[in-house]
């Protein structure tokens, strides 16, 4: 089976297992809980080396005080081999490893400890003159004390034979040798190895579910995949809350359980019927319970409880879950009257209020009443994980349907909001059989749309979200209106272009006597987009300015995000990136975090269109990092798919390839149209980068065509790319046409940056009479429109087209300015043509990089190390860095310095001149990643 999530590390003993082939093994200690993995990776690296001798040796905790015990299994299978030894060697292991020693003097004593180590170092290495050895020791915390330590010193006498030592334990010490630390697997790994273990697949919210039971543990993983019930997998009981009773790797934190001191198992019990306990609860716990203090380190030392200085924990839901799942009821009763007790306090009285509940007959209004208060005041402080477990709480304690539906909906909501999407769409699921109140209804399939649209399917989403305006226009019109807004998000996301002009016919039928600004904001919204989406860019212009405008008169993250949209949609980038910073400064500041990361697609977007593209990648990295905390995985993907085309529009292969890589698959998968389309856009822009103009046009041409419902916004800024690709491939009235739609909606907007961009489009596939003066068009509006990365690729395409027209003179002013632009923004592939072309052009470039361009320290590192003569490798294993990362900063070395290969750098460093020095005037020490 395959080993998920695990590449590093299996690259790192492949890598250890080659060395010991090439005569040099060393030692590795792979450290992690149970359960993630140890053992299959001894596994792994012991099928890698399949010609190599293979010694194995597992701790077994009844055999720990056992003697030797550990090196007589180590060495049982060679034992043949120690008659071969010096006689003091052989009789040294003799007893050890089982074996007779036949005519050989009898040493009734049993050797000592030195003596013992010795033989084993010598055995070892007489094994590897033949062929390399693997010892692989797992759980190295239960084998004996003596075969430790000998196997150790084994270890670090043997580094330079082709050994390799592997030792796997869940409780290690200090570091002595390099460590593997494992992990919990991360989310996408974890999917894969429930797949592979159900292979019709799981439903998603059963999935997600197990995923957050089994905290990353793939052990975990196995167990409760293999352990669903049929109706488990229909979603028609309750999905697990614990492993199975008869989980094996339940019963090894049972087993460290009952080694507990009793002080410790009381404190470990109360740990796990609360999420945490803070010093002064651990402490008034120990004054009335009369537990020890020195029971905490007990406890953390089994690995059942985490000492985190100011609070006392279990470390995952995983362990906690075990140890109370095998809790009797009277020590469940017991802990939670206890807590109660101690956690009644003004500032604690919410978890007090928690295990009253816990513990409570059913229903009890009364105390569902104060959980209901509690949480108000928990939301209140954007506490939203205690007041989403408050409202379900006091749900479970009420009688009556249709409010016990209400607070599973304000719990589900508070789930959304701490990032916990699945907790809030089991929650959602429980309530909809409860009530028939077509309010509440709607409020539940708002909230889904919403989920849908940020984490699941936004077709799905569009449906329920047009459910959920229909529940709620009577009741709550602004909700309604939203809900319409975010359907017809979700149509253009899943590329849906008759489901968002559904979407408008539904709001155009809204009617308020009063029409506040967010409904006419988002009647404006849908005419705009309509008339753009229609062709008719004129007819967009005023309603969407309106929706900008109306955008300055209302508070809150959404209306700003959507003004951001319109004024995309009208070429205005400046004024979108503004209304997308103030969207997410609201999104922060009012508490509605979960919209953070859609604000931030759009402030991303507008500075990618702004040639920003530092503050892209920065906007996105952070979209990317509250995506996941969020648990939004459709806004995840639409970041890094920005990253993608960020990245390849600077022409970085490596790093687009790298983001898209786990983007592209799920896209698809989720039926988002968006990134799927950005993703052809990227691919499109590195074939261009890579001279297959022919790949590139086969990519957009659906794109462009719209043939495959790509997403209409997309497909308009991809036309530029697409008229290169068609043009480099004589395919000029394929350019002809894709031009007339770009060009509508450029005059639709007025923009310099985008009339700029025609220009040169026009230029494109114009003959040399014409398309000089189109050039020049395009230079002029560059200028003005002030983007300079597409002013440099305008003077770069012009310059080549004048050198091939035998005019280099005039062109290579063009190409300079071109190649220094591209330096500046570290463009290593537009760098390296330019410059090619301005060779060609006749003009010898001379090795120094323009003044204003220094080396980061790194890159400075990297070039002092290549012009010594070191391989990429060898730079790469002195600075910890990967060959690949050390090609990519030489592509960028090259493009600052005007070099194009080793030689030159080595040449460039010789010389010594001036510019050179200032380039590496600022180097420190090496930056290690």
């Amino acid at each position: 089976m395959s080993l998920h999530g695990r590449d590093h590390e299996l690259a790192t003993l492949a890598d250890l297992v080659r060395r010991a082939r090439e005569g040099r093994g060393g030692t590795v200690e792979i450290h992690g809980s149970t359960g993630l993995g140890k053992t299959a990776l001894l596994t792994a690296a012991e099928a890698a080396a399949e010609e190599f001798v293979v010694l194995r040796v597992r701790g077994v905790a009844t055999e720990k005080a056992l003697s030797l015990a550990g090196l007589n299994q180590l060495l049982r299978p060679v034992a043949h081999h120690v008659a071969l030894l010096p006689q003091r060697h052989a009789v040294a292991l003799a007893i050890v490893a089982g074996c007779d020693l036949g005519d050989s003097e009898p040493h009734s004593a049993p050797p000592d400890e030195f003596s013992l180590c010795s033989a084993l170092t010598s055995l070892l290495t007489e094994l590897a003159r033949e062929t390399p050895v693997l010892c692989r020791a797992d759980d190295l915390h239960l084998i004996d004390e003596e075969s430790r330590r000998a196997l150790l010193f084994a270890a670090r006498r043997l580094a330079a034979e082709p050994i390799v030592f592997l030792l796997a334990d869940s409780f290690p010490g200090p570091a002595e040798f390099p460590r593997l630390a494992l992990d919990p697997l991360d989310d996408d790994a974890s999917r894969r190895v429930l797949d592979q273990q159900v292979s019709d697949g799981l439903p998603t919210d059963l999935a997600e579910e197990l995923i957050s039971l089994a905290s990353g543990n793939p052990r975990a993983l196995t167990e409760l995949a293999t352990s669903l019930t049929h109706g488990q997998l229909a979603g028609t009981t309750p999905p697990p809350v614990a492993l199975p009773p008869d989980s094996p790797l339940r019963a090894e934190f049972r087993g460290r359980f009952d080694r507990l001191s009793p002080d410790a198992r009381k404190l470990v019990r109360i740990a796990a019927a609360d999420e945490w306990l803070d010093v002064d609860t651990v402490v008034r716990l120990a004054t009335e319970t009369g537990i020890a203090l020195t029971a905490i380190e007990e406890a953390t030392e089994s690995g059942l409880l985490l000492d985190q200085g100011g609070l006392v924990e279990t470390p995952n839901r995983l362990v906690r879950s075990s140890v109370y799942a095998d809790m009797p009821l009277a020590d469940r009763q017991q802990a939670h009257e206890l807590l109660a007790r101690i956690l009644d306090t003004e500032e604690r009285h919410l978890r007090a209020l928690a295990h009253r509940a816990a513990i409570s007959p059913i229903p009890n209004g009364q105390l569902a009443d104060e959980l209901e208060q509690s949480a108000a005041t928990a939301r209140r402080s954007r506490d939203y994980k205690s007041s989403a477990r408050a409202c379900r709480q006091a749900a479970d304690l009420t009688s009556d349907p249709t409010v016990k539906a209400i607070r599973l909906l304000s719990a589900a909501r508070d789930c959304w909001l701490a990032g916990r999407t699945q907790r809030s769409r089991a929650l959602l699921h429980r309530l909809r059989p409860l009530t028939c109140d077509t309010s509440v209804r709607g409020l539940a399939d708002l909230l889904q749309g919403e989920i849908e649209l940020r984490d699941g399917t936004p077709a799905i989403g569009h449906r329920l979200l047009l459910d959920a305006a229909h529940g709620l226009t009577e009741s709550h019109l602004p909700l309604a209106a939203t809900a319409l807004m975010y359907a017809a998000e979700a149509s253009c996301l899943a590329g849906n272009v008759d489901g968002f002009f559904l979407t408008a016919q539904r709001a155009s039928a809204l009617s308020s006597p009063e029409e506040p600004p967010l409904l006419q904001l988002v009647y404006d919204h849908f005419d705009g987009l309509s008339a753009a989406l229609s062709g008719r860019h004129d007819e967009a212009r005023e309603p969407l300015r309106r929706v900008i405008k109306l955008a300055e008169l209302l508070p809150g993250c959404a209306p700003k995000t959507w003004a951001s949209v319109a004024a995309l949609v009208v070429g205005d980038d400046v004024q979108a990136q503004e209304l997308a910073t103030q969207a997410v400064d609201a999104a922060l500041g009012d508490g509605n975090s979960a919209l953070a990361p859609w604000a931030l697609e759009f402030l991303a977007y507008s500075a990618l269109r702004l040639d920003q593209y530092s503050a892209a990648a920065t906007a996105s990295v952070e979209g990317l990092r509250l995506s996941q905390v969020a648990g939004q995985h459709n806004c995840a993907i639409n970041h890094l798919t920005m990253l993608a085309l960020a990245a390849a529009l600077l022409g970085d292969r490596e790093k687009s390839l790298a983001r898209l890589e786990s983007a592209a698959e799920e896209a698809a998968k989720r039926g988002l149209s968006r990134p799927t389309a950005s993703t052809a856009w990227t691919l499109a822009c590195l074939d261009l980068a890579d001279d297959r103009p022919a790949d590139a046009l086969t990519r957009l041409r659906p794109v462009v065509s719209g043939a495959d419902n790509s997403n209409p916004f997309v497909r308009v800024m991809a036309i530029p790319a697409f008229i290169e690709a068609a043009v480099r491939c004589d395919e000029n009235a394929a350019a002809t046409v894709a031009l007339e739609t770009f060009d509508r909606w450029a005059c639709g907007t007025m923009n310099t940056a985008y009339l700029a961009l025609s220009q040169r489009c026009q230029a494109l596939v114009a003959d040399d009479d014409e398309a000089g003066e189109r050039f020049r068009e395009a230079l002029r509006l560059h200028r003005a429109g002030g983007r300079p990365f597409e002013l440099a690729k305008t003077e770069l395409f012009y310059g080549e087209r004048l050198r091939r027209s035998r005019k280099p003179r005039a062109a290579r002013t063009h190409l300079r300015h071109a190649w220094k632009t591209f330096q500046r923004y570290e463009a290593s592939y537009w760098a390296d043509r330019a410059r090619a072309e301005l060779r060609a052009a006749g003009e010898a470039v001379d090795h120094t990089a323009p003044a204003s361009v220094d080396l980061t320290p790194q890159q400075a590192q990297i070039s002092r190390l290549v012009a010594a003569g070191a391989t990429n490798r060898e730079v790469a294993a002195q600075l910890f860095l990967s060959p690949r990362t050390v090609e990519h900063h030489l592509r960028n070395i090259f493009a600052k310095l005007g070099i194009r290969s080793r030689v030159e750098l080595t040449a460039f460093f010789r010389q010594g001149d001036e510019v050179a020095q200032g380039s590496l005037k600022r180097v420190q020490q090496p930056h290690i990643q």
